[in-house]
């Protein structure tokens, strides 16, 4: 699926229509998880002082916010003008209304340093055609680092949602690692990293052995809620 000139189905927009609620839904113990993950740990060897860097699908900001911190010059995108207005009042960075399925078309190929998306490409009719798009808008020798769910979760994360446990209710199309190393590998992409997070629900308040799980069982990352990957642009 290209992303020129498609449709946006009012499915995607659910997180922008939630509003002040999108905020309070959030668990602040995995978002800070991944934002260590795929910026902290990830990128811990690479200066980002001076770097351009697209953030796909910024939603509250929280990973435009760490690497304008870094000292990148980030570019944050959504298709939610209001979760963009929010950014650009947090963080103060670039923020444009672009569509995860259109990144060339906007940018043309080989614009950025790095990629950080953070679950998103879940929330897309076309997760690999998001992947694909972000390898394309990165430079050759640029990095490439994104989370998304985990399929073996998703009938947890489904009935969740039938019982108004949570309110999101757009696309949720979860991947595996196999599925999204293929997917990078065939875009010219290597894998450098693969982290899991989350064997267990972080919803269940035990964050200290939560974080014993991510750092020691690491042989069952295929089992964990969040998969996080980092890729180099051959």
């Amino acid at each position: 699926m290209e992303g020129h000139n498609r449709s946006i189905s009012e499915k995607e927009y659910v997180h922008d229509r939630l509003g002040d609620r999108f905020a309070s839904a959030l668990s602040a113990y995995d978002t800070e998880r991944r934002v260590h993950v795929l910026i902290d740990e990830f990128l811990e060897n690479e200066s980002l002082h001076g770097k351009s860097v697209l953030d796909v699908g910024t939603g509250l900001g929280f990973f435009a916010e760490k690497l304008k911190n870094r000292g990148a010059n980030v570019v944050a995108v959504d298709i939610g003008e209001n979760l963009l207005r929010h950014v650009r009042q947090k963080v103060g960075c670039e923020c444009l209304c672009v569509d995860a399925l259109a990144l060339v078309e906007h940018f043309g190929v080989n614009r950025f340093d790095v990629a950080v998306s953070s679950e998103c490409i879940e929330h897309t009719p076309a997760p690999d055609e998001a992947l694909k798009q972000m390898v394309r808008v990165v430079k050759p020798g640029g990095l490439i680092s994104v989370s998304t769910p985990n399929v073996l979760w998703k009938p947890a994360v489904t009935a969740a949602t039938a019982l108004k446990l949570r309110p999101f209710e757009g696309y949720e199309n979860f991947s595996t690692f196999g599925s999204i190393r293929r997917t990078l590998e065939r875009s010219n992409a290597v894998v450098l990293r693969e982290k899991g997070l989350h064997l267990f629900p972080f919803q269940l308040k035990f964050p200290r052995l939560s974080r014993w799980c991510d750092e020691r069982l690491q042989s069952m990352r295929a089992l964990m809620i969040n998969l996080c990957v980092l890729a180099r642009k051959n």
